[in-house]
């Protein structure tokens, strides 16, 4: 029984979910700075805490390959940009991710959303895109009851 009662206890203190402190990013500049791309994850870096709790996420300098920019400004197929995280991936996936070009500071990902495996679609968390004021059209987008979703 002690055995039981330990791994649930380990359970939940590896359990504790990530904490984004409200406010902690700055508000989104032009959405003509935003750019909707696709791209692969390659390492996330040099993590900036964003509060002192422990569970903090963390801005960290995340490496991106292959990507393609769906809408907006143009990005290079190899890139950076800050990312809010937790912790960095364990491995590289390929996500959708709303990116804002900030002149004389390091790219922000605004938002990111993976591939459903069944359906090929990402869609974004509806409350991490209406703040942008950010609309894009174009070839694999799709807006459902304030939703963007991207298909491959």
């Amino acid at each position: 029984m002690n055995v039981v009662l330990a791994l649930l206890i380990t359970q939940a203190v590896l359990n504790v979910p990530a904490y984004s402190p409200p406010g902690a990013l700055p508000p989104a500049a032009d959405a003509a700075r935003l750019s909707l791309v696709v791209a692969t994850t390659v390492s996330e870096t040099d993590p900036h805490p964003l509060c002192e709790q422990a569970n903090c996420t963390s801005l960290f300098l995340g490496q991106y390959r292959d990507a393609r920019t769906l809408a907006g400004p143009a990005v290079d197929p190899e890139f950076s940009a800050r990312v809010e995280m937790g912790s960095p991936w364990n491995m590289p996936y390929t996500l959708a991710l709303i990116v804002e070009d900030r002149p004389g500071q390091e790219r922000l990902v605004r938002a990111m959303t993976g591939f459903n495996g069944r359906t090929g679609q990402a869609c974004f968390d509806r409350r991490e895109t209406a703040a942008l004021n950010w609309t894009p059209e174009g070839p694999g987008l799709s807006h459902a009851n304030g939703t963007l979703c991207v298909t491959e």
